[in-house]
């Protein structure tokens, strides 16, 4: 099962999602998906989104890239907290975090290296081969953003998605907000 789950994840990353077409979706409703795999491996999972909240993006590879920072923050930890909202640049901004042990401020760039463990900041005793921060990046950097990583005011890991505007009606929100 593990040899299954590294090889999948392998060509997952090795093939990326680029072939894809993007959609308008609705932020909060990826965030929602992602939270329920994260929910299902135990975590407590706060989602929070303005409701009207759009983006064009290629949902299946952005919904990837939630997937794996949801089920990182959820291994390591017992909450998780997933928000967005849209920046006054008009970008958009994705912040995933949990309330784990958090890794090194030096370590968090080895931390996206395909195949990088960090075993001695976090849990030994989750599965993983040490790409889902890696296929994050890609796909997020394949919408033009970048990941970048902090400490989480929840104590543990945050992990900060930022997109720039791509036009006005890439990124669009009303006037309801998220949880910073």
């Amino acid at each position: 099962d593990e040899m299954e789950h590294m090889i999948d994840e392998y060509l997952a990353f090795a093939r990326g999602e680029a072939g894809e077409a993007t959609q308008t979706i609705r932020i909060g409703d990826l965030l929602e998906a992602a939270g329920e795999d994260a929910r299902r491996v135990g975590a407590e999972v706060e989602v929070a989104a303005p409701g009207d909240l759009t983006a064009s993006l290629r949902p299946l590879a952005f919904k990837r890239a939630l997937t794996n920072l949801a089920g990182n923050a959820a291994s390591h930890g017992d909450k998780t907290r997933l928000s967005a909202r849209a920046l006054p640049s008009g970008g958009l901004e994705v912040i995933v975090e949990d309330d784990g042990p958090g890794i090194p401020e030096d370590m968090y760039e080895e931390a996206f290296r395909p195949f990088s463990r960090l075993d001695a900041s976090r849990n030994q005793n989750s599965k993983g081969v040490g790409l889902g921060l890696a296929i994050a990046r890609d796909v997020v950097r394949g919408h033009g953003g970048d990941i970048a990583l902090d400490r989480s005011d929840l104590g543990g890991l945050k992990a900060i998605i930022r997109l720039p505007e791509q036009g006005r009606s890439h990124f669009e929100a009303g006037t309801g907000e998220a949880a910073p």
